[in-house]
């Protein structure tokens, strides 16, 4: 399951939490989202994996399924209530990266937003 945000000015987006590839931005279900550019180059060298081995682990395996053990939300959230430690985790990862996102959009606006969808 996948996560972006967009900022929308005027009908047009002017921002995304997407880059190249949707590795980039929110954590999603099995993906990272956001990491720090050398990760990749520390994940193989002292793991000692291939770089497709890596892709894998940062697409497949990482995200809310790396935090707690579950990609699908509904199933972190009832954790969570639940009092697990990991499940709480991954919801406060993913509410820290909406709110990075929706705090830097509000900036890019300029305060000025009509809705959030």
């Amino acid at each position: 399951s996948g996560a972006s945000m967009a900022c929308i000015e005027r009908g047009r987006c002017v921002d995304t939490t997407m880059g190249m590839t949707p590795l980039a931005g929110m954590v999603m279900g099995t993906r990272s989202g956001d990491v720090d550019p050398g990760i990749p180059l520390h994940l193989a060298q002292s793991m000692g994996l291939s770089m497709r081995e890596v892709d894998t682990m940062l697409n497949k395996d990482s995200g809310l399924l790396g935090l707690c053990g579950s990609s699908d939300m509904r199933e972190v959230e009832e954790a969570a209530l639940r009092g697990d430690k990991d499940a709480l985790l991954a919801e406060r990862v993913f509410v820290q990266r909406v709110r990075k996102y929706v705090g830097s959009y509000l900036v890019r606006l300029h305060g000025e937003v009509d809705a959030l969808v």
